[in-house]
């Protein structure tokens, strides 16, 4: 014998045969797959995008002020 937890309760009409109750469950378990899928991927467009931004957004380099002076021949800071 199996056993068998119900989570989720779901709205069915009253007087709804077999077929009908069967078809309204799974429906909600491809919606909910639907929007889990949905959710993942957008979550992978936004890390990409950050990802990218990161990679073009130029680092500061806290000596290049210094060494563009000294290369004109001005001293340093």
């Amino acid at each position: 014998m199996s056993a068998l937890a119900i989570t989720r309760t779901y709205a069915v009409p009253r007087g709804a045969t077999a077929l009908e109750r069967s078809s309204i469950r799974v429906a909600e378990a491809v919606a909910r797959w639907a929007t889990a899928r949905a959710e993942r991927r957008q979550d992978r467009h936004e890390a990409m995008l950050a990802a990218i931004q990161a990679e073009q957004t130029r680092k500061a380099d806290p000596h290049a002020a210094d060494h563009m002076l000294s290369q004109m021949g001005l001293t340093g800071r």
